[in-house]
């Protein structure tokens, strides 16, 4: 467990390098979570005021922290918790400034100048109201989500990371997302992760929670989601040219949990969803269909206070407690109809199938039956004109026969024994008939339970610690126990989605000017599989199965053709997760200069795995007659070819869990220089280093494109290229990190009067440089099933299927050997990172105190940005002109030296066009992930802020952009992915708009108390009987338009000949239509099939063809009653999609389908969900 552990902790060296070389370091992530105030303080001839004593205090959480004005009368705090606070001003000879209510937000950087009236120090002047709303101290650009945000904004399922949606430089171009909506069940806290922000890719964002890296090492989803009622505000950075950030294009995601105060406070809530209350989804409406069965319960509870215990422990400053509880019970339930053996076909009698009359005569002038079992054991060559020596019959054609079987009945002593066990494992039919008789109706629950706790202690005025501890726990059904839930054979498969988090973060005021805090996290995502079939004794299958049970402890995948499967679905498998962060930050000021200086290291571990299931197909083809080359469908049957134990096709094999990590390092260094009154300079350089990542066993390897492969000493002629197992005498790591990533950070600030503001930025962003997926070839083995040698004889049957063992993996053994014959991974050694240089321009006016105009440029341009996949073997474009001559077969020099091949290099000949690819030895030689890629992002946007002053809140932000990329990266999953490419000779060619391009957006989020009821401005004096009906009513609401996505045109057809690379459409006409339908969104004639050894002229993205646009509205009407001045009821209801405005999805885009051009899916119809919540 130590050792485990100690993989997450650094060096403790780093930690004294961190204090002892200040000057070469920079704030660390950690600070982005904490907030600082600044300002001028000033008589009011506007002179500067020396030596005033600042004070910043939240009694709630019993902070107080003092500064003494500098000789320029300026003052700042650094490293303060995000809260609401007060500020108060002291000077002999002038009179007390008290300001309250100064909300500040996680990473803000606020400022509050204050103007001093001459007078007596116990006179007091005293301001309610927030910081000014103009930025004057960075570049930064962001939207803050508070707290009131966050609790009382329409949000289905309660995912609160889903309202970063609510900035218009955010979209998502995932595709489950957009079909299911918010609400979808399918919904785990990592899929909110498939979101582009302002011009960076899907997975690129950088997330943290209290400060604690949380996203995903593998694909960048996010690692751990707090509830809503646990946290006290989000923040989202489009752009981020403070030099703390680093491992992202420039975009942050940054949650804050809340935290007990001196009083308690409380919630108890639950919010329900019924399907009676859901609009029906458009085409399913369209189509007559009911609407299904749905129900949702959230429920919970929080409460803050101090721990206070009467007579032993009653300091209510001093220790803090927050903790919260959210449970979701759904349900859905799961109805089908199977096809499943009757009583009779499990004792091999078929003749429920036999029909009476004729579908064909056979070459020996024999009838061939309706639903006629054949033998595949009598297969066997006849000649025409020649006598079959087996029945006596001339034979009247050249071909295969079979015989069938008398009656429909395999006799008992060709049952093969193993069929005779699994058999058993299919369920009686609930119903009379042979086809469709097996009904099922059972529960699809899903259940998730998340807590967490948190501890604030303060230690003394100068040291502050928390603690926080959050785990989730959820249970979805994914496939349903259709056969009952003792049956291993079953499909039942649950998935488990179970998560940890733990944060503690310690807090040092040394002087006012010096100030360090230390932040440690460690977040773990066990995602995971829990099916029927395990464990299972696959050795009850039989003696030839014992050798299976060490590696194969699962119920096996048995597909049969015309009957429900065994054990289908993606079968038992945990994968773990880890991330671990240790940062450390420490700040100083002198003069004009808020120097911040840190140091951060984030672990991270991919884990676990699935171990092998076992699997076999039994076809119908192996019981088809009677020429079972010409095949006749209307003969045969899947269920008879297993019970005679003759498949087709399976395999077995060893599996590894390989425990994949990799480190990140950054130090940064930052100097915020207020150079006047009105000018401030934000100076940083940061320092990235990511090592390539390992594995614990040294079982993962780079390719080397130049080396020449071993296998060239057999064939007597050069060929290039070979897998390197990493581990001595080289290093560990898969490739070898860039030690150059220096990135300079500049920010300008400028106060052109009260009201006005301009700023400016510009940086470098290096992203993580690989996802956490290194190949681990050699130390997985499978062994194939092969149940006939040329798909009509049988070969090895289901008793025994493996004769000749089960082929254990290589390991390290082959050397540069490895998966010659196959397609390795190949990662190149020596590897670029990935960066983004972003630029901004913005002016801000503020209208009045709490109402502001924010307009704003955005650019970057990214290089080295990576692809998802790229394929080095091509063949050579000029070769292309050979055309067909090299589909031609020619003798094969590498038959001999290799075993087994997916592309024919273990058959005595092989097409020309192999031999002149530039990997011949290898089918492919796809480099995942390799950097080379560009984009290219201008955008702009307009945004109007009123913050939360008298009932009302209001943001709104029209956004104008365009996104130019060569490639979008890893989103295969997203809506309008066209990722491949079509010539691997030519990157520049696959320019086009990104598929996550959104020209323009304007989302809007508002808050409105109606000004009417006790307390408010009309009818303030309302009795309390009518107030409890008038009274206490609120709306709030998200409102989103946005363009469509741009449309990839593709076809599944691919007669380029090229040996590995893509095939687009042709453009042959207009493909705008003047009235596009769902029927034909375009000119589906306007695009063609390119000719043979060409790769099509259709961009990637099409530029001028979209999806339809997105106009969604979601709104909350809430009611509130007071009893007593704590205790508050709130009654609300969403609606999601309030209008019920139906957002189509994109059309089908694949050339030659059916449905091509004509859109057969819509996004979600309108939710609707009532919640009740008490407060304390």
């Amino acid at each position: 467990m130590q050792s485990k552990m100690a993989r997450f902790l650094p060096p403790s060296l780093l930690f004294c390098v961190a204090f002892l070389w200040p000057h070469a370091l920079l704030r660390a992530q950690a600070q982005g979570y904490n907030s600082s105030l600044t300002g001028m303080v000033s008589d009011n001839t506007g002179s500067t005021v020396p030596e005033a004593k600042v004070t910043l205090s939240n009694p709630d959480k019993g902070l107080t922290r003092t500064f003494p004005t500098g000789p320029d009368g300026t003052y700042v705090f650094t490293l303060v918790p995000p809260g609401t606070y007060t500020l108060t001003v002291e000077k002999s000879g002038f009179q007390t400034y008290v300001q309250s209510g100064i909300d500040l937000a996680s990473g803000q950087v606020a400022t509050q100048n204050v103007s001093l009236q001459v007078g007596a120090v116990t006179q007091e002047i005293t301001v309610s109201g927030n910081a000014a709303m103009l930025n004057t101290t960075d570049a930064n650009v962001s939207l803050d989500v508070s707290a009131r945000q966050v609790t009382e904004l329409p949000l289905n399922q309660r995912h609160i990371f889903s309202l970063i949606l609510v900035n218009p430089f955010v979209n998502n171009s995932y595709a489950v997302q957009a079909l299911n909506g918010p609400g979808s069940q399918g919904m785990a806290d990592q899929d909110m992760y498939f979101l582009t922000v302002g011009g960076g890719r899907v997975g690129s964002t950088a997330a943290m929670v209290d400060g604690v890296w949380d996203v995903g090492p593998d694909w960048g989803g996010f690692m751990y989601i707090p509830s809503v009622d646990s946290t006290q505000e989000l923040k989202v950075q489009t752009n981020s040219f403070s030099a703390q950030y680093g491992w992202s294009t420039g975009n942050i995601l940054s949650a804050v949990t809340k935290s007990g105060t001196r009083d308690f406070h409380g919630v108890v809530y639950e919010f329900l969803r019924n399907y009676d209350l859901d609009s029906q989804n458009f085409f399913a409406n369209l189509e007559g269909l009911a609407k299904p069965a749905f129900r949702r319960n959230q429920f919970g509870t929080s409460l803050g206070g101090p721990l206070y215990i009467p007579k032993l422990y009653e300091q209510r400053d001093k220790t803090f407690i927050f903790g919260d509880y959210e449970g979701l019970r759904a349900s859905s339930p799961i109805t089908g109809i199977f096809t499943v053996p009757t009583p009779a076909m499990k004792t091999g009698d078929f003749s429920g199938l036999l029909g009476t009359s004729s579908v064909g005569t056979d070459c020996l002038g024999r009838p061939e039956l309706k639903g006629q079992i054949y033998n595949p054991f009598t297969t066997r060559p006849i000649t025409v004109g020649q006598v079959d020596p087996t029945s006596g019959l001339n034979a009247t054609c050249t071909g295969y026969i079979r015989d069938p079987f008398a009656g429909n009945m395999i006799p008992s002593g060709m049952l093969d024994p193993t069929a005779k066990i699994a058999q058993q494992y299919w369920p009686t039919p609930t119903s009379g008939g042979i086809a469709n008789n097996y009904a099922f109706t059972g529960p699809a629950p899903t259940n998730q339970d998340q807590y967490s706790i948190r501890v604030d202690q303060n230690i003394s005025d100068k040291s502050r610690f928390f603690a926080r501890w959050a785990q989730k726990r959820e249970f979805k059904q994914e496939y349903a126990d259709t056969f009952g839930p003792n049956d291993p054979g079953g499909s039942g498969n649950v998935a488990l989605d179970n998560r940890w988090q733990m944060n503690a973060d310690y807090t040092r005021t040394f002087t006012p000017t010096l100030v360090a805090s230390v932040n440690f996290g460690v977040v773990r995502w066990a995602e995971g599989n829990v099916v029927q079939g395990h464990p299972y004794n696959i050795a009850t299958f039989g003696p030839n199965f014992a050798a299976l049970t060490a590696f194969s402890n699962q119920f096996p995948n048995i597909t049969v053709d015309g009957i429900a499967p065994l054990a289908t679905g993606s079968g038992y498998g945990s994968y773990p997760r880890n991330d671990g962060s240790f940062s450390v930050d420490v700040t100083k000021v002198h003069g004009a200069h808020n120097m911040i200086m840190g140091f951060m290291e984030v672990v991270q571990q991919d884990l676990g795995g699935r171990p092998d299931q076992s699997n076999f197909n039994f076809p119908q083809a192996m019981t088809e007659g009677a020429d079972p080359t010409q095949g006749n469908t209307q003969t045969g049957f899947g269920f008879a070819s297993l019970m005679l134990g003759t498949g087709n096709s399976g395999a077995t094999g060893v599996a590894n869990f390989g425990a994949f990590e990799r480190r990140m390092f950054g130090w940064y260094f930052q100097d915020n220089w207020r150079a006047t009154r009105k000018l401030t300079l934000n100076l940083g350089i940061r320092y990235d280093f990511q090592p390539g990542p390992t594995e614990r066993h040294d079982g993962t390897q780079w390719f080397n494109f130049t080396a020449s492969n071993p296998v060239s000493q057999n064939v007597g002629f050069t060929v290039p290229g070979e897998l390197v197992f990493v581990g001595p005498p080289g290093g560990r790591g898969v490739y070898a990190g860039q030690k150059t990533n220096v990135s300079p950070r500049i920010g300008v600030a400028y106060q052109i009067s009260n009201k006005l503001a301009m700023r400016m930025g510009f940086g470098n962003f290096y992203a993580q440089a690989y996802e956490l997926s290194p190949p681990n070839d050699g130390f997985s083995q499978n062994t194939p099933y092969e149940g006939t040698v040329d798909g009509i004889t049988p070969k090895a049957l289901f008793s025994n299927p493996f004769p000749n063992g089960v082929t254990p993996p290589p390991g390290r053994s082959l050397g540069g050997l490895q998966d010659v014959g196959i397609s390795p991974t190949a990662i190149e050694h020596w590897r670029a990172t990935p960066y983004v240089t972003e630029w901004m321009f913005s002016l801000q006016y503020e209208i009045a105190h709490n109402s502001m105009f924010d307009v704003t440029y955005l650019g970057n341009h990214g290089l080295k940005l990576p692809f998802s996949s790229v394929e080095h073997n091509q063949l050579p474009t000029q070769d292309l002109a050979m055309g067909d001559a090299l589909l031609n077969q020619v003798p094969n020099p590498f038959a001999q030296y290799i075993a087994s091949s997916g592309c024919g290099l273990n058959e005595p000949t092989v097409t020309a066009g192999q031999l002149l690819r530039p990997y011949p030895e290898y089918c492919g030689v796809e480099d995942s992930q390799m950097p080379g890629a560009f984009s290219t992002y201008n955008a702009m946007a307009v945004t109007f802020t009123h913050r939360w002053s008298q009932g009302v809140m209001f943001v709104a932000s029209y956004a104008l952009s365009k996104y130019i990329t060569n490639s979008d990266g890893q989103v295969a999953w997203a809506a309008t992915n066209n990722d491949y490419i079509r010539n691997n000779y030519d990157y520049y060619a696959e320019k086009s708009l990104s598929g996550s391009d959104i020209p323009q957006s304007l989302v809007m989020n508002y808050i409105y108390q109606l000004p009417v009821g006790r307390g408010r401005h009309f009818a303030s004096g309302m009795n309390r009987a009518a107030d409890a009906v008038l009274g206490g009513w609120q709306v709030s609401g998200i409102t989103t338009f946005k363009s469509g996505f741009p449309l990839c045109i593709t076809d599944d057809t691919n007669n380029t000949n090229s040996f590995g690379g893509g095939q687009r459409p042709n453009l042959v006409g207009k493909p705008h239509l003047a009235n596009p339908s769902i029927y034909e969104w375009f000119n589906v004639n306007a695009f063609g099939q390119p000719a043979p050894f060409t790769f099509g002229n259709v961009p990637r993205e099409m530029p001028n063809l979209r999806a339809p646009h997105l106009n969604n509205w979601d709104i909350g009407i809430e009611k509130w009653w007071r009893w007593k001045e704590s205790l508050r009821v709130q009654l609300r209801g969403e609606m999601f999609d309030a209008f019920n405005h139906t957002n189509f999805y994109h059309p089908d885009q694949n050339l030659g389908d059916p449905a091509f051009g004509t859109i057969t899916q819509s996004l979600f119809s309108r939710d609707v969900q009532f919640a009740l919540k008490v407060y304390w």
